[in-house]
């Protein structure tokens, strides 16, 4: 939900909430910042864009967020505030993290040739486990479990706070026994270069994928490079589902063995020689921390936060004009949008684009500066084939 320029356009009002400005785009929804009458906060709200609203799979993915994040409650996850319609349009209105995502984090680092040190990447971390696994471990009001599953857990849906606060956002593609929507047996959601190899097969996933997803984001925030790499999303799947990755230390000589190895557990292809769970992740990361005398928590975040990005207003938001923002056009099926381009010295280029089934690229460093990437579309469904992993890594 990383903030956006401010414009000036016709008035829109959803419910009891005044649209402000945009934050982010999506192909399935758009977010913006919006002012909550009666209550004077400011709130995200995320709405079904007008391509998506007469898709009923659409409409049950998005209902089924509100309902399954609805159920949860914690400082590591987002919350959601409310859920409805008005005139056809579908939106749901959740908690505004005033802050930037992890992919912004990175860029800004790179940008100001600041380096996240180990202690603060593994505090980011730990913290979004520890939401994710209050996720994994919730049940109904009948008492009967969730099982949880993420399955979008990436650099661009963990948001830090300018105070150091950790959320972990977007449970659109999430499954749960709540789930009213079903994903086919064989349909791919998730991000390439973020999913398990049982994800990129298409195969049934458990909360060991969200793991998976941790120990790519482990990865690149204590490396500053791509963890699987390729030309396209399929190069990229097939390099997971191989385990097809650079160890750490071959990036950093000097990189902590320890943390290498809580890296490769949680990046085995088999889930079952990964950690068992968010908190055993969470258990190990503090164990490197203790051996190499880091000091994780939310103090180390937001020194980071400050560093990067200096001294943040509580609310950078003011109205300075009556008239706020409408949900913006939505780009033809199959385009991509190019929302903006900034370079950075020596010759780097950071480019994002908006693709029409898919969520806002991803930019990362490469071993050379001209093999940047975008990620592919993260919204659109694929089949793929089946093939055991012995055959994968043996190919």
């Amino acid at each position: 939900m990383g903030e956006a320029a401010t414009e000036s356009l016709p008035t829109t009002h959803l419910g009891s909430y005044e649209l402000v400005r945009p934050l982010a785009s999506g192909g399935m929804a758009d977010i913006y910042l919006a002012r909550q009458a009666g209550l004077d906060r400011y709130v995200a709200v995320k709405v079904l864009n007008a391509a998506r609203a007469g898709d009923r799979e659409s409409c049950a993915l998005f209902l089924d967020e509100a309902r399954v994040v609805g159920m949860l409650s914690h400082n590591n996850l987002a919350s959601v505030y409310e859920v409805d319609s008005q005139d056809g349009v579908h939106y749901l209105a959740m908690e505004y993290v005033h802050g930037a995502d992890l992919r912004e984090v990175l860029a800004r680092a790179e940008a100001t040739h600041t380096a996240i040190d180990y202690d603060c990447a593994l505090s980011l971390v730990a913290a979004a486990a520890q939401g994710l696994d209050h996720a994994h471990r919730r049940c109904d009001p009948d008492g009967h479990p969730l099982h949880l599953v993420h399955r979008d857990v990436s650099l661009s849906n963990i948001m830090v706070g300018y105070d150091g606060a950790v959320k972990v956002i977007d449970f659109g593609i999430a499954i749960s026994t709540a789930s009213l929507h079903t994903t086919m047996p064989g349909v791919v959601r998730g991000k390439a270069s973020y999913m398990s190899p049982e994800q990129c097969l298409g195969d049934p996933v458990d909360l060991r994928a969200d793991v998976f997803a941790l120990g790519v984001v482990l990865y690149e925030l204590t490396t500053g490079r791509r963890c699987f790499q390729g030309n396209s999303d399929f190069e990229r799947m097939l390099a997971v589902v191989r385990g097809g990755y650079v160890p750490p230390s071959v990036h950093v000589s000097d990189f902590p063995a320890a943390l290498e190895q809580v890296i490769r557990t949680a990046l085995s292809i088999d889930p079952a020689h990964r950690f068992a769970s968010a908190a055993a992740m969470i258990d190990a990361l503090e164990a490197v921390a203790l051996l190499e005398g880091w000091t994780l928590g939310t103090e180390t975040t937001a020194a980071m936060m400050a560093t990067l990005f200096g001294t943040q207003p509580a609310v950078s938001l003011v109205r300075e004009a009556t008239h706020v923002c409408s949900p913006p056009p939505v780009a033809p099926r199959g385009s991509a949008l190019e929302l903006h381009g900034e370079v950075h010295p020596p010759t780097r280029i950071i480019t994002r684009r908006r693709f029409a089934r898919g969520t806002e690229s991803d930019v990362y460093e490469a071993p050379d500066a001209s093999d940047w990437l975008d990620d592919a579309p993260t919204r659109g469904r694929r089949s793929v084939a089946r093939i055991s992993y012995q055959a994968l890594v043996a190919a």
